[in-house]
């Protein structure tokens, strides 16, 4: 059976057994290590950023025919669970006052269009960009790149206010789990110094306000998700990985046999990687399965029904999905196979459920 860590009070480690009917149980007699995890048929499907990225088109564009709903915010996150999401994933960012705020991209783009680092903007600064849930407030404008690069305007036909790690631990239904994804540039600048910072201030937010819930950790950063296992050991840490798919100058994310070697030195207990080296070399499952880890994908071909029961059929334990409700139907065999084309609802259609 597959089991993803709790943390219930300082000093104990639980598990959650997730059996065939999808309901949970806590368990207070397992300590997490690699070589004591169980796998089984259990198949997990995770809400990407809630229920699912948003895609910033160049001016003048048709718009897609899905109803787009703001990222990384609440509604995002309890739509997701209404519709039956394991987990949320979602990116934890540390402002330059110490605070946890949920948020992808490296940069921030606001009116002036001048990027900024979460790390160089206050949590004040960062409440006054984007959508506000109070109509008093005045907020300024979120930019984003577009799929063509250009700079545009970031909005979505259903909107929430951008929020913090607290937030979402106070406002996410409680038996939803947490994906926390910490968020390091891909240019390889950021110190040990600011790996700690951002570790520590994720960790006093989850020491505090975890209350039971489901988490796993996961980051892109080699040397975050070492320096996290060795500061915390009562959740599993997973290392994400393009596969292979993108070359960067540390080896130690070019494959997944790196990111295997990765999860051996740090004692790590899982991989994400991008579902198209998945696809691409399936003997690649067995490999990291032998090493007792367990292994999930993302991308956007975990989007079409038929990649999803594949990677099932071959011993994939999850995925990371941006169509959280037509994913989940197929992972559960609800319907049959479907493409995005095909299971998409149509624009303001969509139930949306607060």
């Amino acid at each position: 059976m597959a089991m993803i860590g709790n943390e219930a009070a300082a000093g104990s480690s639980w598990n959650v057994v997730m059996d065939h009917s999808q309901n949970l149980a806590l368990r207070a007699d397992y300590q997490m290590s690699p070589e004591t995890f169980e796998t089984s048929s259990m198949f997990v499907v995770v809400g990407h950023r809630g229920c699912g990225k948003n895609k910033v088109l160049p001016q003048g564009s048709t718009p897609e025919t899905r109803l787009s709903i703001r990222e990384n915010t609440i509604t995002s996150f309890n739509l997701a669970s209404k519709n039956e999401a394991d987990f949320v994933e979602f990116d934890v960012q540390v402002t330059k006052d110490g605070i946890p705020i949920i948020f992808h991209d490296d940069v921030i783009v606001a009116e002036d269009q001048i990027p900024r680092h979460i790390r160089e903007i206050t949590l004040e600064e960062f409440r006054g960009m984007g959508p506000q849930t109070e109509s008093t407030k005045v907020s300024k404008s979120l930019y984003r790149k577009a799929v063509d690069g250009s700079i545009a305007l970031w909005t979505t036909d259903v909107e929430d206010s951008m929020c913090i790690l607290a937030e979402a631990f106070a406002e996410v239904q409680p038996s939803t789990g947490f994906n926390i994804e910490l968020k390091f540039g891909d240019d390889g600048s950021t110190t040990v110094e600011e790996l700690h910072r951002v570790i520590d201030a994720v960790l006093q937010d989850v020491r505090q306000l975890a209350n039971g819930r489901m988490i796993y950790f996961s980051s892109f950063h080699p040397d975050a998700v070492q320096i996290l296992r060795k500061k915390m050991s009562l959740y599993p840490v997973f290392f994400l990985t393009n596969g292979g798919s993108q070359t960067y100058n540390d080896p130690r994310r070019n494959s997944i046999e790196a990111a295997i070697e990765v999860c051996r030195e740090g004692n790590l207990q899982g991989i994400v990687s991008e579902v198209k080296a998945v696809l691409q070399h399936p003997a690649s499952v067995a490999l990291v399965k032998s090493q007792g880890l367990f292994f999930f994908t993302y991308g956007e071909l975990n989007n079409f029904g038929e990649a999803v029961l594949k990677q099932k059929s071959w011993g994939i334990d999850g995925v990371i999905v941006d169509h959280v409700l037509e994913m989940v139907r197929v992972a559960r065999q609800q319907e049959e196979p479907a493409s995005p084309s095909s299971a998409a609802p149509g624009r303001r259609t969509v139930p949306v459920m607060y």
